[in-house]
């Protein structure tokens, strides 16, 4: 592990970026940290990461709750959590057997407090950006419809179309709120 790297690739598998730390459940090229996801705590300082990508991951774990809570706690304050999975309504969600997780819209408002009820985990993060699809490419003409349109009108969407122009992916940035460490 690279002492300088403070960007953890959770669940990295074969592909990860040169500036991250890659963690993933089996050994392999790019895996700098054999870990299991469902083992508390991760082999981290608490407050050492600036960014923990999991892109294709926590739709894999036992206990999405748990995990989320322990990515944080290795974030640092104002880290960026970035997540990419399958949306529940896309076939991605449901081919793979392995899967434990499916993720809507609002998915990670558990953590935020922005939902009727009060949690344990609300208020650890901040939603910086969630959208359908991914930031960066994905699809073109008519395959881009359900993006558009559910981006605009997310609720909307996901409670009345979501099932005939399913959405493939949803992307979600989370910035860690929790104090400062030092004096004030």
């Amino acid at each position: 592990m690279k002492a300088s790297a403070n960007k953890l690739d959770f669940g990295c598998g074969q592909v990860k970026e040169a500036d991250y730390v890659g963690m993933d459940i089996f050994p392999g090229d790019f895996v700098d940290v054999v870990h299991s996801f469902d083992e508390f705590p991760y082999p981290f300082e608490s407050n050492f990461f600036d960014e923990v990508k999991a892109f294709s991951s926590l739709e894999h774990v036992a206990d999405l709750i748990a995990t989320v809570c322990e990515i944080h706690r290795i974030l640092k304050p104002g880290g960026l959590l970035k997540v990419a999975c399958p949306h529940y309504s896309g076939p991605d969600a449901y081919r793979d057997p392995t899967h434990k997780t499916f993720f809507a819209y609002t998915t990670f408002d558990r953590f935020t407090g922005d939902t009727s009820y009060t949690t344990a985990e609300s208020g650890m993060f901040r939603v910086r950006r969630r959208m359908f699809g991914v930031p960066v490419g994905g699809r073109k003409g008519f395959a881009a419809l359900p993006k558009a349109f559910g981006n605009r009108f997310p609720n909307f969407y996901e409670r009345y179309l979501c099932w005939m122009m399913p959405a493939k992916v949803i992307y979600y940035e989370l910035e860690a709120i929790k104090p400062a460490e030092g004096p004030p």
